[in-house]
C-alpha cells in the first residue's frame, strides 16, 4: 500500500471513530418533560437563509450537552400574530456519498414547538420578552370540522427567553430557559412574610 492511500485510509478511520464517538455522545442526551436548561436561538444572517427554511437556529443545552433548535417565522391563522415554528432535535451528519434527497436519521428528536414574542410600553419604554414551549406529542387523528389534527401531548417544555446582547455588544440574541412545563421559578416574594 503506498504512503498517500495509507495515509488517506489513516484520516477515514480518524473521521469515522469522531462520528462514532459523536454518535454515542449524541445518544447519551435525553429531552423529557422533566428538562432543565439554557435556550438560547441566533437570527441566521440574510444570506445565508434558504426559501422556506429557517430563519433562526440555536440550542438547549442541557447537563447531558446540547440539543439543535431551528426557528421558521410564521403567522398565526387566528390572531395573524406572528411566531416562531421550532424543530428540536440532532440528526446524524450525512455521508458524502448518501443521497442528497434521503430522509433525516434522528438521535434525538424531532420535537415541536412555538415561541411567540410580546412587547409591553410603559412609560415610553419599549420592553420584549418571549415565551413558548418544545413538546412531544403524536398525531391521533384530525378534526372533520376544523381538518386541523388532534394531537396527544406526553410532555412539554416551557420557553421563558428575553432579547439579549453578547458581552462584546456584537451579536443580538434570544436567551433564556427551558424548564418543565407548569413549574414556577423561586421568587423573592415566596421567602417573605409580607
Amino acid at each position: 500500500m503506498s504512503k498517500t492511500a495509507a495515509a488517506k485510509k489513516q484520516m477515514t478511520t480518524k473521521a469515522s471513530d469522531t462520528r462514532e464517538r459523536r454518535d454515542e455522545q449524541q445518544a447519551g442526551i435525553a429531552l423529557d418533560g422533566n428538562t432543565r436548561g439554557k435556550f438560547v436561538l441566533f437570527a441566521i444572517p440574510v444570506d445565508e437563509r434558504v426559501d422556506d427554511g429557517p430563519v433562526m437556529r440555536g440550542l438547549i443545552e442541557t447537563e447531558q450537552g446540547r440539543v439543535n433548535v431551528a426557528g421558521w417565522k410564521r403567522v398565526a391563522r387566528d390572531s395573524g400574530n406572528d411566531y416562531l415554528s421550532l424543530k428540536v432535535g440532532n440528526t446524524k451528519p450525512r455521508d458524502a456519498d448518501s443521497p442528497k434527497d434521503a430522509p433525516d436519521e434522528w438521535l434525538i428528536g424531532p420535537f415541536y414547538g412555538r415561541l411567540f414574542k410580546e412587547v409591553n410600553v410603559r412609560r415610553g419604554v419599549k420592553t420584549a420578552r418571549y415565551f413558548g414551549f418544545v413538546e412531544h406529542a403524536e398525531k391521533v387523528g384530525e378534526d372533520e370540522e376544523s381538518h386541523k389534527g388532534v394531537y396527544k401531548t406526553h410532555w412539554q417544555l416551557q420557553i421563558k427567553a428575553a432579547p439579549t446582547v453578547s458581552n462584546d455588544g456584537r451579536t443580538a440574541y434570544i436567551g433564556g430557559t427551558a424548564s418543565p412545563a407548569g413549574v414556577r421559578a423561586a421568587t423573592a416574594d415566596n421567602a417573605l412574610p409580607f
